[in-house]
């Protein structure tokens, strides 16, 4: 692939980028007589176990969202940086897998017409699953318990969050984490329901190859060459498929959160520039 392909590639993914970096403004708040404005105003009416809820679990589940949108546009402005032709689609294509994990939490977390009590009860799902994946880190390390808080938020901290606002305490059924009626799937369902949000198919198995070193997801950047004693090799190559893979990719999983979290604080949705 010549420079001038893979800067229009590179440049089409930056402008997406910043179309939906705007979402993350810490000036961004949700407008009067929004759906998410709504959500704040019961958030505190809602009584708790002693006392009403609030303001604050309003905004640690929209702020949780948010860092979660926040991370996968990092990861998209680091795909960005690696399309300087140093590099095959390989390493962009790690990050695309995690870029489309972190923003289907992001996307389940900022379902429309759900109502803040359900919206925490899916953050405490999110949290008791990241505070036992935590706690799991945290032993294998070889970490005695008193010290798993120097590594995660415990199980036991978010389960008294719970039990503080009257909720369901959250806890695990087989791969799903859940609180209340709230089921936090794995991450392939959850991508898939993501794209499906768009009518676009999912690709989250083929991506997950890149970081496992499968070599059905290598190939996509390396092309084999045999020297004058008929040895073969393997050298990277950038080829237009894979690169235009991953900016779709990367695009398609910026989308859907992004058009949630518009529509639940009331903003206009932004376009979203497109190749010709």
């Amino acid at each position: 692939m010549d420079e001038a392909e893979l800067s229009i590639h590179a440049k089409l993914l930056a402008d997406v980028i910043d179309v939906f970096s705007v979402l993350v403004d810490p000036a961004v708040v949700p407008n009067v007589g929004s759906p998410a404005a709504g959500e704040l105003q019961a958030a505190r009416e809602q009584q708790g176990q002693s006392g009403v809820w609030g303001d604050e679990p309003f905004h640690r589940a929209y702020a949780s969202a948010m860092m979660c949108y926040g991370a996968a546009l990092e990861s998209a402005k680091a795909t960005v940086t690696l399309m300087n032709g140093q590099f095959s689609a390989i390493p962009m294509s790690v990050l695309a897998r995690s870029m489309v994990e972190v923003a289907s939490q992001a996307w389940w977390l900022l379902e429309p017409d759900i109502g803040c009590v359900r919206r925490v009860r899916r953050l405490q799902a999110l949290r008791y699953r990241s505070g036992s994946e935590g706690e799991r880190a945290a032993r294998a390390d070889g970490a005695a318990n008193d010290d798993y808080h120097r590594y995660t938020e415990t199980t036991a901290e978010v389960e008294q969050y719970s039990r503080k606002l009257d909720l369901e305490v959250p806890r695990r059924d087989g791969r799903v984490y859940v609180c209340g009626g709230e089921r936090l799937e794995t991450a392939t369902r959850r991508v898939v329901a993501m794209f499906a949000d768009v009518d676009v198919p999912s690709v989250y198995n083929l991506y997950s190859g890149f970081p496992h070193g499968e070599l059905f997801a290598l190939r996509q950047g390396f092309e084999s060459s045999s020297d004058r004693d008929g040895l073969s090799h393997f050298r990277p190559v950038i080829t237009d498929d894979a690169l235009k893979g991953v900016v779709a990719v990367a695009s398609y999983s910026l989308y859907p959160p992004g058009a949630r979290l518009s529509c639940l604080f009331g903003l206009d949705m932004p376009e979203v520039p497109t190749s010709e």
